[in-house]
């Protein structure tokens, strides 16, 4: 299910995203394959990570390709800033406060 949304199975929050993409050329691909690809960077083992599939056409998940990677890579791990669902502003503090 975490390939279907997103969602790691150990933190119960989304999966950080590439810090960078980039596209590279295929060049020996098949006749019904990308001639081109998309590459996603890990923050955590700072590798470049295929996003899409070399077949040419679209996935009905797009990010299934990155969610597979994440899964088995980040382990817990996220981006500065990413622990928590919400964003700690001015509203945030407010209502907090208000039902504290």
């Amino acid at each position: 299910m975490q390939y279907y949304h997103g969602i790691s199975a150990v933190t119960g929050l989304p999966y950080s995203p590439p810090t960078a993409f980039r596209v590279v050329p295929r060049p020996e691909a098949g006749k019904l394959e990308r001639t081109e690809i998309t590459q996603g960077r890990c923050h955590k083992c700072k590798k470049w990570v295929n996003v899409e599939g070399i077949k040419d056409f679209e996935a009905k998940v797009k990010e299934i390709y990155w969610w597979k990677h994440a899964a088995t890579c980040h382990h817990g791990s996220a981006l500065d800033g990413e622990r928590d669902v919400y964003i700690e502003d001015a509203l945030y503090h407010q209502l907090a406060s208000s039902h504290a």
